[in-house]
């Protein structure tokens, strides 16, 4: 049983405010609601500076992050998969939230989301039907996005038993046009993300095999890479929500746009240089073969959550 002068987590002895075996403060009586609040409001404050800390170094620094985290200075900084989850959850939310609130769209009556013989089946609000389209050269199957409406077709040799399978799943997508597919495909895509960055994590440690780099060196390079991809995205997104108000604002989000996808594309080469510190040529063969793995990887991450999500929606 501890004393007045134990540390009542632990029972470690007390020689000031806190504890020097676990750090809990000594004072451990039940707070009033105005001491609450004013604990929980010094947690953010501490939190959100470190924080904010954190991304500006990450924006204006690349690779500076980084460096930090593997020289040892972190307390000063946010953990980087905090950040990254940080950054991403408030990316998809944001999207979730412009999709929420944009205008509804014109419906077209030309029947653009119709594909092949699949006809009227495949418009939003059809019934669902066995007349799936059937295409001659295409693959095993393909769902069509148009205007937020989906459709299906199917390769007309396939096996009846996997024909039965993917028919099955076509008419649960074009069941309600689409929506609950489009809703559990945005729902997998940060889980996507989250196993494409071990992924990319890997090709890295490829190209760097002889820099005597461990595997988590290039996980926490590509972690805050992402992050900073997100923060970005963030900002794209917030300028292309201006234009609701009025079309003159489709400029300046024009401008943001090609502005961050510029930053990013030299962010990551000035990134690279930073933390793995190798002369220009050497980096930007690195940069090249890196980009094109990256398009690859990122193609195929993308084709198996399409398939996982059609398959269990």
């Amino acid at each position: 049983m501890t004393t007045a002068g134990e540390c009542k987590n632990c029972g470690a002895a007390l020689a000031g405010p806190y504890c020097s075996a676990c750090g809990q403060s000594a004072d451990v009586r039940i707070p009033s609601v105005r001491g609450l609040l004013a604990d929980v409001l010094g947690d953010l404050f501490n939190f959100d500076s470190r924080i904010w800390r954190s991304l500006v170094t990450l924006v204006l620094k690349p690779g500076r992050l980084t460096t930090a985290f593997l020289e040892g200075q972190r307390a000063r900084y946010a953990p980087p998969f905090r950040m990254y989850l940080l950054a991403s959850v408030a990316f998809f939310l944001l999207l979730s939230l412009l999709r929420a609130t944009a205008p509804p769209a014109a419906s077209a009556d030309n029947g653009g989301d119709v594909v092949g013989n699949a006809g009227a089946a495949a418009r939003v609000g059809a019934p669902p039907t066995d007349d799936i389209a059937v295409a001659d050269a295409d693959p095993l199957v393909g769902i069509d996005i148009e205007d937020g409406k989906v459709s299906c077709k199917l390769d007309q040799d396939v096996t009846p038993a996997v024909r039965d399978r993917l028919v099955a799943v076509c008419e649960r997508i074009q069941k309600d046009g689409g929506v609950s597919y489009l809703r559990a495909l945005a729902g997998n895509l940060p889980v996507m993300m989250l196993v494409f960055i071990p992924i990319i994590a890997a090709i890295m440690r490829v190209l760097y095999l002889f820099a005597r780099r461990k595997y988590v060196e290039h996980l926490l390079f590509f972690a805050h890479v992402h992050t900073f991809f997100f923060v970005l995205g963030v900002a794209t997104a917030l300028a292309w929500a201006l234009p609701r108000f009025t079309p003159v604002l489709v400029w300046p989000a024009l401008i943001v746009t090609a502005a961050a996808a510029m930053w990013f594309l030299v962010y990551v080469y000035r990134a690279m240089r930073h933390v793995y510190a190798q002369g220009h040529a050497l980096t930007a063969v690195k940069y090249l073969v890196l980009g094109a793995s990256y398009v690859v990887a990122l193609m195929y991450t993308l084709i198996a959550t399409i398939v996982i999500t059609a398959v269990t929606v």
